[in-house]
């Protein structure tokens, strides 16, 4: 039942307390936000000073600010004014707060016969609340039989949102530009790409949306938002407690391309139009118009050193990340959708897949899955050992294809380190020091045998 009343209580506080805060009439607002649920507030405004100590408060900040990271700047009469203290005020107001302060109290109830009741609050839970009233009797009422609650005013150290603070020392009189600047926890973002394959699986269209997600207990209105790729190392600290919020929202946005550039070793990603990021909100915005490319489909069949084996062989589509084919461009991680247009011309979801930052002239491989019709066996067929620290060992693969096309396959096969191939039944290519890869096509409805012996020694 308090639940049912909270509201109203935390109504008629906000009256009370809105003119003891500054308005947050930012000017301008940045927002960058890294993979590692981390994002960066930078935010401007008027302040007044006067000369002498000044107390500045600035409500409305992230609920998961990392205090250590705050900075206030006056840019204009920096010389003229020094920051003596700065304070992260965060205990909420919320119904049991306001009843634990107001304890020993006066505080006014009503009924919900609109009978209206004055008294010294002495205990409240979720079932009962006990007054004492002025004629010092005692007055026990079920919270479900009352209305509403008023109080005479916000009790010190209570606050309606997440407060910065400073004191400061001002020899300058009058209107100045304030900058602040933080770093926060509970923001984060994420590639989205959908990726949609002809009939013969050899022509694509690529396109990319970025969702963000904001848990950090505030909203930024109207802000310049940039996304940063890549994995910055950071020291772990708590999160600072945090408010709760309603459920989470989801909007979009109307396509428009994005700004990459270079910082330090990571790249940033610039939206060119303002963005409203609400709190416990999810917005995807888009990262670039349709791609129109070529990719290429091969049956993946892995092996480790000395491992007997036999299933299905993975299915991965690769695309060249070059300007050639249409793309050439830094794409940040995320997951990659995959669907198949049918002989109707409806698409077919064949698959899913998680790719990590990928740069311009990479190759991007996207795993959708295992074959149905393409299949392998794997058979260690001779193991000798030649010394106490040396072997031979020969392989024996068999991959066979039920399709009615022909299926490129690679094999890549472990033969420990620096393993050495004495002989084989078909062309292979080293590409470690302890893998090898056998790239061959198998043909329609048929079994291709692929053996090899290898020599090593520790």
């Amino acid at each position: 039942m308090i639940k049912e009343y909270r509201s109203v209580v935390l109504l008629m506080v906000v009256v009370f307390y809105l003119p003891c805060l500054a308005g947050n009439d930012f000017k301008n607002t940045q927002v960058t936000i890294y993979n590692n649920n981390q994002g960066l507030i930078y935010q401007s405004k008027e302040i007044t000073l006067a000369k002498g100590l000044n107390t500045v408060r600035i409500e409305g900040v992230s609920a998961k600010v990392r205090p250590a990271t705050v900075k206030l700047r006056f840019p204009k009469i920096s010389p003229k004014v020094e920051v003596l203290e700065q304070n992260f005020l965060y205990d909420l107001v919320n119904t049991w707060k306001l009843f634990s302060k107001y304890t020993g109290e006066n505080i006014t109830f009503r009924l919900n016969t609109k009978e209206s009741t004055s008294g010294k609050l002495l205990s409240a839970d979720q079932n009962h609340i006990v007054v004492e009233v002025p004629d010092g009797s005692i007055r026990i009422a079920r919270a479900e039989n009352i209305a509403d609650y008023e109080f005479p005013s916000l009790p010190g150290g209570l606050i309606v949102k997440p407060t910065l603070e400073w004191n400061v020392q001002s020899d300058y009189k009058g209107k100045t530009g304030a900058e602040i600047s933080y770093l926060t926890s509970g923001m984060s973002w994420n590639a989205e790409y959908i990726l949609v394959l002809d009939q013969k699986e050899q022509n694509f269209i690529l396109s990319s949306w970025i969702s963000l997600n904001n848990n950090s207990g505030a909203t930024y209105e109207n802000a310049k938002l940039k996304l940063i790729a890549g994995e910055l190392h950071r020291v772990s600290d708590a999160d600072m407690r945090a408010y709760s919020a309603p459920e989470e929202a989801k909007t979009m946005t109307a396509r428009q391309p994005v700004e990459t550039r270079e910082i330090a070793d990571y790249y940033l990603y610039e939206l060119p139009q303002l963005v409203t990021l609400r709190d416990q909100e999810m917005k995807q915005v888009s990262l670039f118009d349709e791609i129109n490319g070529k990719g290429h489909k091969v049956y993946l069949f892995k092996n480790q050193y000395l491992r007997e084996r036999e299933g299905p062989l993975e299915v991965v589509f690769r695309l060249e990340n070059t300007k050639e084919n249409n793309m050439g461009m830094a794409l940040p991680k995320g997951v990659v959708r995959v669907f198949k247009r049918d002989v109707d011309e409806t698409l077919q979801f064949i698959g899913e897949d998680r790719i990590d930052h990928t740069s311009n002239k990479d190759t991007l491989r996207i795993t959708t899955g295992r074959a149905f019709d393409v299949k392998g066996k794997r058979t260690i067929v001779e193991r000798e050992r030649s010394s106490k620290r040396s072997e031979t060992v020969t392989v024996e693969i068999q991959i066979t294809n039920r399709k009615t096309t022909p299926a490129e396959v690679e094999i890549i096969d472990d033969i420990y380190d620096y393993g050495e191939i004495k002989k084989a039944s078909h062309s292979y290519n080293r590409i470690s020091s302890r893998k090898v890869l056998f790239p061959i096509t198998v043909k329609a409805d048929a079994t291709e045998t692929i053996t090899y012996t290898f020599f090593r020694k520790w």
